[in-house]
């Protein structure tokens, strides 16, 4: 499979979403790889980058190529084949060569920059963040030694803390890229702009990384500003929102399993989102509607602790730990259990039984609120439930 990145007008890019679409529907240009759910022609879009993916075949590329120029007479808008790009995927690089000549554009390779972002089919390696480290790191002008020290928060709550946040709406940052940062942010608060400087920090950063009603000084912590934007994810693909990503991850990995209790399996971006799933199941309650997406015995689905805790005994002699409340509603309630129970794990399931009578399942997603008292996720709030249990200094 190969990516071609092309260069095109915002004006023309759906309509050469709708000219391709056509040619798919008419045969002549077939998808990469089966989809199901989605019936247009696999494209990535975004103002004037035009993201298509075909198979590794001169013959598919004749026909973009050829479908490009018919957009070009259309709309008098010309696509810059000198700029577009040509990305391999398991294509050996003779073949690439000549399809590259065969499409009239550059050769590229995996990872590169898309949106400003690293893109690859493997986790981007930490050199990979070198222009973010570097675009921080250039902050850091003479003039910051000149500033107060309440000029210099203002500086790096406002333009260093800000810098990342693109990234880490989409990735999760390594720790050396977050420690570059927070090196680059102490520098200007303590140091000005002398980077070699040997003085020393008027305050431990994790005290500075609190919230000031806390007694710190408001810098945004960004490991945990970075699980509180990625959790978005997991709101999303929870409530199974009708987006073509949550549709893709179900299909493929989960169908009617928890995924919380499968093991991590997909991209990389992927597991590093399912790495935040205890963080998730610890703010969030299931309010059951089809039950397929939340565990009986370690989500919240009730006004009470998960099962695994209140339960303890009866689910230890469960048939399958990783049942949904679906499955476990499915068959008779003494066939989930290994009989004979023990006379405490027997009251448990008497109390569990008559706690699921009045439950009924309907053929809808189930919904998910928040500890906050809200079925909307926020990363604002996410952010301020860290800092929850911890007291304000006494004043002197």
């Amino acid at each position: 499979m190969i990516l071609c990145h092309l260069y095109s007008f915002v004006l023309g890019a759906e309509l050469l979403q709708v000219i391709i679409n056509r040619a798919y529907t008419m045969g002549l240009l077939p998808k990469p790889f089966p989809s199901d759910f989605d019936l247009n022609f696999p494209i990535v879009q975004y103002a004037d980058d035009t993201l298509p993916y075909l198979k590794a075949s001169g013959k598919e590329l004749f026909t973009l190529k050829a479908l490009l120029q018919t957009f070009q007479l259309g709309t008098s808008l010309k696509v810059n084949f000198n700029k577009s790009c040509l990305i391999p995927i398991n294509v050996d690089e003779g073949k690439a060569q000549n399809l590259a000549a065969v499409f009239g554009c550059q050769l590229g390779s995996l990872p590169f920059t898309y949106l400003g972002l690293p893109l690859g089919t493997i986790k981007p390696k930490v050199i990979d963040f070198a222009p973010l480290v570097d675009r921080t790191e250039r902050r850091l002008t003479s003039n910051a030694y000149f500033l107060s020290y309440g000029v210099r928060l203002t500086l790096v709550n406002s333009v260093f803390s800000s810098l990342p946040t693109y990234y880490m709406c989409t990735l999760m940052l390594p720790k050396t890229v977050i420690d570059s940062i927070d090196r680059a942010r102490r520098h200007c608060l303590w140091r000005g702009s002398e980077v070699n400087s040997n003085k020393k920090s008027l305050a431990a950063w994790h005290k500075v990384c609190k919230p000031k009603r806390k007694g710190g000084l408001g810098v945004l912590n960004l490991s945990i500003q970075n699980q509180a934007l990625l959790i978005k994810f997991l709101d999303k693909f929870s409530k199974k929102n009708d987006l073509p990503w949550v549709n893709l991850v179900w299909s493929s990995y989960y169908g009617n399993y928890v995924p919380h209790l499968t093991n991590l399996k997909g991209t990389f971006w992927w597991r590093d989102i399912c790495k935040l799933m205890d963080v998730f199941r610890g703010i969030a309650r299931c309010h059951l509607k089809s039950g397929n997406t939340c565990s009986i015995w370690y989500y919240v689905w009730a006004d009470q602790p998960p099962l695994f805790h209140t339960m303890s005994r009866l689910c230890s002699f469960a048939q399958n730990q990783n049942a949904s409340v679906s499955d476990f509603l499915s068959i008779e309630a003494e066939e989930n259990c290994t009989l004979p129970l023990s006379v405490q794990a027997f009251q448990e399931f008497q109390e569990l039984t008559s706690s699921l009578v009045d439950i009924e399942l309907v053929n809808e997603n189930d919904a998910w609120s928040y500890i906050w008292g809200n079925m909307k996720y926020s990363s604002q709030k996410f952010y301020a439930l860290n800092f929850r249990v911890i007291k304000p200094p006494v004043h002197f």
